[in-house]
């Protein structure tokens, strides 16, 4: 008796845990790279003393959220086949021309003046990549790559051997890293409006089923009505608007914006949105998969950064806990699949056995209508 309760009983367990949380929640690839993050935090706070500190945690999740806002726009634009690899210098030239300029804006509009100079700002930017790939007909790649250089140069003209300090720009930027609202972060807060807002756009917009529409295949997107070059415009606007409110973002996080500012963030923004599971050759992907590998990459530089390694080693590292994470991440999500692809190839043998047994009874009664 005890040995058939005992099927039934794990058996339901497993059904009302699927009817909680879906049947298809442990079958997403957010799903299996949440589980990878746990394990790795879990791992971390009880070999990392360091690692459990309030200080610690505050920083990463700033970090994290600065990374995962950047990423957010260029998951987007990696969805709908394109990619921008001038959002590092974008966030660059924004932060510091928005960071002096916001000084200029007192009272209650400052913070409303610097947030839209710094979405406008970076989406003109991203408008220069769009032009250049729709007027030029240049792949996106090379646009942003050539664009990488301009706006970089442009970053150097404008800080003219210059930095621009904390003390330079106003006290609610100043403050912003170390705001809370309801005991979280304010970087936080901001990142969790923009996910939101994106995955919104992204699910339940006309704009959101084009992207992954020209993503998935561009030449029957045209067929089905897609504005091709508006929407170009609109991706790469909307990416540089992100990295423009990172840029803001980025003067409060690190206090000190000079002609270096975001230079590494291009590869670190492509990874997180890869890491996540956001497909490169575009159609797959969601916004939250852009925050996870941002989380996912910024627990992984912070646990190494906390051992106290040389730069060269732990640059060195890094790159091997990304293929590692993308490895175990890919090996899962194929297993979660595996399932329903033999459903789906024995839903195909079926109907192959159909379609066979109705062609030839259809041969068999043309034959005798033809004896008749």
């Amino acid at each position: 008796m005890s040995a058939v309760s005992t099927p039934m009983t794990s058996a339901s367990s497993k059904s009302s845990v699927r009817r909680f949380f879906g049947s298809t929640f442990f079958k997403r690839s957010d799903t299996s790279l949440l589980m990878l993050i746990v394990v790795i935090t879990v791992v971390a706070g009880a070999t990392l003393s360091d690692f459990r500190t309030f200080s610690n945690i505050s920083n990463l999740l700033n970090t994290v959220s600065l990374i995962a806002i950047v990423a957010l726009g260029e998951a987007v634009t990696i969805i709908a086949r394109q990619i921008d690899l001038s959002v590092g210098a974008i966030l660059g030239v924004c932060a510091y021309v928005v960071g002096e300029a916001s000084g200029h804006v007192s009272g209650p509009l400052g913070p409303v003046f610097g947030v839209v100079f710094a979405l406008v700002l970076g989406g003109v930017f991203g408008l220069g990549n769009a032009l250049l790939i729709d007027a030029l007909k240049m792949p996106a790649i090379i646009a942003t790559l050539a664009t990488l250089s301009i706006y970089t140069g442009i970053q150097i003209i404008v800080n003219n051997g210059s930095q621009l300090y904390l003390t330079q720009v106003p006290k609610w930027l100043a403050g912003l890293r170390g705001d809370t609202w309801f005991g979280l972060g304010t970087f936080i807060w901001i990142a969790a409006i923009c996910l939101v807002i994106m995955s919104f756009i992204l699910r339940r917009t006309r704009f959101g089923r084009d992207v992954y529409a020209l993503g998935s295949n561009p030449e029957a997107a045209i067929y089905l009505g897609v504005k091709v070059r508006l929407r170009t415009y609109q991706l790469f606007a909307l990416c540089g608007a992100m990295a423009g409110l990172g840029g803001l973002l980025y003067v409060s996080q690190y206090g000190n914006v000079d002609a270096t500012a975001g230079s590494g963030m291009n590869l670190t923004v492509i990874a997180a949105a890869v890491v996540g599971g956001v497909s490169l050759f575009g159609g797959s992907g969601t916004a939250l998969s852009a925050v996870l590998g941002a989380l996912l990459l910024g627990e992984i530089q912070n646990i190494l950064e906390l051992t106290h390694i040389s730069i060269f080693a732990e640059q060195t590292l890094q790159g091997v806990a990304i293929v590692v994470s993308v490895a175990v991440y890919a090996v899962v999500s194929r297993r979660l699949r595996r399932p329903v692809r033999r459903e789906a190839m024995a839903g195909i043998g079926m109907l192959d056995v159909a379609v066979a047994g109705a062609t030839r009874d259809h041969g068999v009664v043309g034959e005798s209508r033809s004896h008749e």
